[in-house]
């Protein structure tokens, strides 16, 4: 009777132990399929919840924009621009994201700027002008600076320097993290098309999610 007592009493122990451990897993009653889903892709939810309507953005472009197929993978849409009377190259407009990373605005303008140097030579961030402005409830941070832009191997910039050039480039900030507007081409065609770029910013919006 009393070896039975003892061996109910360690199995007694034995359970409130095990509920002890239980208690003490962080991973109790959590979706193990949803923790993976979240180890694998960390910036899913917050580009669904805060992106750019990209969509709204493109569906109406003005005359003289036409869409091309994107020369990177880097960028999710690519946006020829009409050449002005006189020029031969059209200017080229691209759009990038890059969620939860891409850098900050100010890294990115300042990176931007060091692309050109000014008509006497100057350093590009000397002769930008910067700008912020809101839309909506979106700060747009935009340089433009015209020059010569410099020769940049191995990425999307000119096998040379391309002098009489332009460039607009914008910075949306929004939840998902920055989105990036960035025009460059030929300084007259760019100024051609200055109005409509900057109508284009403005129509900057987050998408509207479907309510769960």
């Amino acid at each position: 009777m009393k070896i039975t007592s003892f061996i109910l009493v360690i199995v007694l122990l034995a359970v409130a132990g095990c509920g002890k451990k239980a208690q003490k897993d962080p991973h109790a009653g959590l979706d193990m399929e949803r923790m993976k889903s979240m180890m694998e892709n960390p910036h899913g939810q917050m580009a669904e919840s805060g992106g750019l309507d990209l969509d709204a953005m493109l569906s109406d472009l003005p005359e003289g924009w036409t869409r091309s197929e994107p020369t990177s993978s880097m960028r999710l849409a690519q946006i020829s621009l009409a050449p002005a009377k006189g020029d031969k190259d059209a200017a080229d407009l691209a759009v990038s994201h890059f969620p939860g990373s891409g850098g900050s605005s100010s890294a990115n303008i300042v990176r931007w700027q060091n692309q050109f140097k000014g008509p006497k030579g100057e350093p590009g961030p000397e002769v930008a002008k910067t700008d912020t402005t809101m839309v909506g409830l979106l700060t747009v941070v935009t340089t433009d600076v015209t020059g010569t832009q410099l020769a940049q191997s191995g990425t999307m910039g000119p096998d040379k320097d391309a002098p009489n050039s332009r460039m607009i480039a914008s910075v949306i900030e929004t939840p998902s993290g920055n989105w990036f507007i960035k025009v460059v081409g030929p300084a007259k065609t760019v100024a051609a098309h200055e109005k409509k770029i900057h109508d284009f910013i403005k129509r900057a919006k987050l998408k509207d999610l479907p309510h769960s």
